[in-house]
């Protein structure tokens, strides 16, 4: 009986040490690891023509878009270098009106809509390289917030517009200018090897693309949608260190 009142007081005992051992990191001079999360895009948009006619008034609205990465981690006290290949999705809205001219035809490709209807559909696949430069604010055993700072280059291999001015949808895509490089900043936060980030991403390129019209020969050229515009984007994350 007094062994089991022994065994009883010596358990609880073990399980703080245990969890110790459990949620403890040891420091590594390479680590590597992957991460999910979500996007929201809202890129400036300097310019906006279809059919040779500017658009005005451009607003943006977003749409949720997705990411995934993996990566290297090169540690350095508490410095790390940590080189990424992402693959990212992302969605939105460009809103815009329409100037009224008199010699715009009332049954032409931009007659006048229904405000509603004076938008255009982008949906973006792109492959991307960050190198980003992170520094511990915190780095007390399992707990550790960092921020981090690097360059961006990106791959765009997928750029399609899509716009309902008209009653028969017209699609648009861009094979003119496929790279571009961003600047990205952000935190991070983890609790052992379990991690939250934040960050976000602005352009240094401008990047004016002309698209063609698809499935549509009548209108399949050059020209018939042009955008200038700049990279903007906020991102967060969920990843696991190993």
């Amino acid at each position: 009986m007094k062994k089991i009142y022994l065994l009883l007081l010596i358990l609880p005992l073990c399980f703080p040490v245990n969890a110790q051992k459990f949620i403890s990191i040891k420091d590594k001079t390479f680590n590597w690891g992957g991460k999910v999360g979500m996007n929201a895009a809202l890129p400036i948009v300097n310019s906006l023509t279809i059919d040779d006619v500017e658009m005005e008034d451009i607003r943006l609205q977003y749409k949720v878009g997705y990411q995934a990465s993996v990566f290297a981690r090169v540690n350095i006290d508490r410095f790390y270098i940590q080189p990424s290949l992402t693959w990212q999705y992302s969605e939105g809205d460009i809103r815009f009106n329409i100037p009224q001219e008199d010699n715009f035809p009332l049954d032409g490709p931009l007659a006048p809509n229904p405000v509603s209807k004076n938008r255009i559909t982008y949906k973006a696949a792109t492959l991307e390289l960050p190198v980003m430069v992170g520094y511990y604010l915190v780095k007390e055993g399992p707990y550790a917030l960092s921020m981090m700072f690097g360059p961006n280059i990106k791959y765009n291999y997928k750029n399609r517009y899509s716009t309902s001015l008209t009653d028969m949808p017209r699609e648009f895509v861009d094979n003119s200018t496929p790279f571009g490089i961003s600047l990205a900043a952000g935190l991070g936060v983890s609790i052992w090897r379990l991690f939250f980030d934040f960050s976000y991403e602005f352009g240094l390129n401008e990047v004016a693309s002309d698209f063609h019209e698809i499935n549509n020969n009548a209108s399949n050229k050059e020209g018939a949608l042009s955008i200038d515009k700049r990279t903007n984007i906020m991102s967060f994350s969920l990843g696991f260190l190993f």
